[in-house]
């Protein structure tokens, strides 16, 4: 509403008379002010990701991280207040040409800001919601759709964001406390001259799905679509703060949400604690074992590499 009316009050015009010297300015500053309203809000409608139809993993991340169906209708709202205002100017610049006085040619300018003005207060409950979810998409990095994709499963805190750390040059918060990771990170691994995409997610938790948090179903959401192969990882020594008991439920509800991934279990921080059980080991934080963790999960992929090397 600044930008508008700043631009308006630059506006002048010429007339044969005093009168139409205010209606000619009075018609000018409405259109102005409408062009400059409407065609913000729409290009703020555009600028938005279109949904309809859509089930891809882009669809399914909007609505875990922020509602298809809240931004649908604040969308929409917008496109109502861009209409509306275009309305406005019809009816108001009626009444300014129909003036007959400089007076009542003034006022209906007026009366036109602050109807307008009104408009845009009614949907700024969705300007906000549209600003928030702006700034959660960004969060969202750009994925690769053609390269092969590993995306790391596990508690929060067993080491997925260190793992990460140790085979790419992405760099996620790594911390010693439950839910680093706010969000999806991804890094590239580079190997045999292939290029691997590798998805850090945010930690799960051993609960129903309807019961998981936005967080985790933006985990569950990266799995479903983006997986070519799954590293679940494993805390024995339980410093993560998780039983074992709880992370093995976990692993069993991932094998049979994705029946069709192959899934490599991995136990970490074995710095701290070999379990002894046959199950391939490492400690992320060291890099002990993390090359042979990279080579089983190149080699669960071999049969969907093309030809070519990517690069």
């Amino acid at each position: 509403m600044d930008k508008a009316f700043r631009k308006v009050n630059k506006i002048d015009k010429q007339g044969p008379d005093k009168v139409e010297l205010v209606k000619r300015k009075s018609m000018a500053r409405i259109a102005s002010a409408t062009d400059v309203i409407s065609s913000t809000l729409m290009k703020y409608v555009k600028a938005f990701p279109s949904i309809n139809e859509r089930t891809d993993f882009l669809a399914e991340m909007i609505e875990v991280t922020v509602g298809i169906d809240k931004m649908k209708k604040a969308l929409g709202n917008l496109d109502w207040a861009a209409s509306k205002i275009k309305e406005l100017q019809k009816q108001y610049t009626s009444k300014v040409m129909t003036s007959s006085s400089t007076f009542a040619a003034d006022n209906a300018r007026k009366a036109y800001y602050g109807r307008a003005s009104s408009v845009v207060y009614k949907i700024r409950p969705d300007l906000e919601f549209l600003t928030y979810a702006r700034n959660e998409f960004r969060k969202v990095p750009d994925f690769n759709d053609e390269m092969l994709t590993f995306v790391i499963a596990g508690f929060p805190n067993v080491g997925k964001s260190q793992f990460l750390s140790t085979i790419s040059a992405a760099e996620p918060e790594v911390a010693a406390y439950p839910f680093t990771t706010k969000g999806i990170v991804v890094g590239i691994h580079e190997a045999n001259h292939r290029r691997y995409q590798v998805i850090d997610t945010p930690g799960l938790l051993d609960r129903e799905l309807e019961s998981r948090n936005r967080i985790e179903m933006q985990a569950v959401t990266a799995l479903k679509h983006l997986a070519n192969s799954i590293l679940f990882i494993l805390d024995p020594s339980e410093t993560c703060g998780y039983h074992m008991e709880g992370q093995l439920r976990l692993l069993e509800s991932v094998k049979a949400l994705f029946p069709n991934v192959p899934i490599l279990v991995v136990e970490n921080k074995v710095d701290i604690l070999d379990s002894g059980s046959d199950r391939m080991k490492m400690c992320a934080a060291t890099g002990l074992g993390v090359p042979e963790v990279m080579e089983a999960l190149r080699e669960s992929v071999k049969h969907l590499e093309k030809a070519d090397p990517l690069f």
